[in-house]
């Protein structure tokens, strides 16, 4: 009786070989949904850790469009300028504990890659948030995230050789940023005086919309890190109040519109789930209780020849959890390897940033995909057992004769 199972899959191949496809599809469904899922949200975490501070000032008007609320998800490059005064203005309302300058520029598609860039420059002495992030991508003990003079670090999304040319500039690249699951992923990074560089070369090129500016004298963000006490909506209400022609976003101002995206994505993604587990669940009921309403005289046989009925059961159940099981393995190893091959493009897809989760979240993943492939097998089985176990042995084996 315990060898019987395998001899029963083995004996229909091609009956076998549809559940088990059935079975890999389900698993390929909640695992790969079960990394999609945990990938976005974990994007908004990262999202969260890799904005750094409390809030962003920008211009008022910077004549794009640009808001500062969908800016950790918007793809296309921009940049806009405003007087740097505009630092030490924001620097002395009550609440700020620092703040750190950014100037921006959008690479130009003939001067690197297919497509554009965004170029971030920020203040070494300053910045708080862009070194921090280098320090960890790096390693993190005993690296302060510090860029050299024409040295560049590129964000997770860009591919990288040994350098890249900006604006005719051959700038060496000193590292890959890990993936923040935000626009970020898409940017370039460098100090202010390779960026005053860079800029100016833009202008001898005619490839910069504005006539002239000099680096020195204009920036296009200014990140601001709050006092332990502070009220990040309190702050942002006064430095709109005392600073002219600004626009103030907090950091939960950034982050609702990612967090809006993320959970929409998640949504969509569960239900997808749901809704192949469920049209899965029924099929896979459905066969089995064919495939017992068709075995009905081999269970007869068995059970007149003193199997009982719980053999019997314990040996239609064994087939179903084989299948499912082996089925779900075989779809874990898919999905293992299709959605880090496409997390760019599911990203896309979905309009997310996505960031596969760590090794012990893809275990419980794959646990659970496989204890619900254990679950559905058990129930497909005993659903189908119910009306066989209702059937006399010996009326079964009569019938045809």
């Amino acid at each position: 009786m315990r060898t019987l199972p395998w001899h029963n899959l083995r004996g229909y191949p091609a009956r076998t070989a549809a559940l088990l496809a059935l079975t890999g599809l389900m698993a390929v469904a909640a695992f790969g949904g079960g990394l999609v899922i945990q990938g976005v949200r974990q994007g908004l975490d990262l999202a969260r850790t890799r904005l750094g501070a409390d809030i962003l000032v920008t211009p008022e008007d910077t004549g794009t469009g640009f808001n500062p609320q969908q800016a950790l998800l918007t793809a296309e490059p921009d940049y806009f300028y405003m007087d740097a005064d505009v630092v030490a203005q924001v620097a002395a309302v009550e609440g700020v504990r620092r703040v750190s300058a950014q100037l921006y520029l959008a690479s130009a598609k003939s001067s690197c890659c297919s497509s554009r860039l965004q170029l971030i420059a920020f203040d070494p002495a300053t910045d708080f948030t862009i070194q921090p992030w280098i320090a960890d991508s790096r390693g993190g003990a005993g690296d302060d995230g510090g860029v050299g003079d024409m040295e560049v670090v590129v964000g997770a999304n860009v591919t990288i050789s040994d350098s890249l040319t900006l604006f005719d500039h051959d700038l060496r690249i000193a590292g890959q940023l890990a993936p923040s699951g935000t626009s970020l992923d898409s940017a370039v990074y460098m100090t202010r005086d390779t960026f005053a560089t860079v800029l100016k070369a833009s202008f001898d090129k005619n490839l910069n919309r504005y006539g002239y500016v000099n680096a020195d004298d204009v920036v296009s963000a200014v990140t601001v890190d709050l006092a332990d006490d502070a009220d990040p909506d309190a702050v942002a209400a006064a430095i709109a109040a005392q600073v002219d022609g600004v626009t103030v976003t907090t950091a939960s101002g950034m982050v609702a519109g990612v967090a809006a995206s993320l959970e929409s994505a998640a949504r969509t993604v569960t239900a997808i789930v749901a809704l192949i587990w469920g049209l899965g669940l029924a099929v896979t009921v459905l066969v089995h209780a064919l495939v017992v309403h068709e075995r009905r005289r081999e269970l007869a046989t068995l059970t007149a020849l003193g199997a009982g009925d719980r053999a019997v059961a314990r040996t239609v159940v064994a087939e179903a959890v084989i299948v499912n099981l082996t089925g779900a393995l075989t779809g874990i190893v898919v999905a293992g390897v299709l959605v880090p091959s496409f997390a760019t493009a599911i990203g896309q897809a979905l309009g997310v940033g996505l960031v596969l989760p760590g090794v012990g979240a893809v275990v419980l993943i794959a646990v659970a995909t496989l204890a619900g492939a254990v679950l559905a097998a058990a129930l497909s089985a005993a659903i189908s057992l119910r009306r066989t176990h209702r059937m006399d042995p010996s009326l079964v084996l009569k019938e045809g004769e």
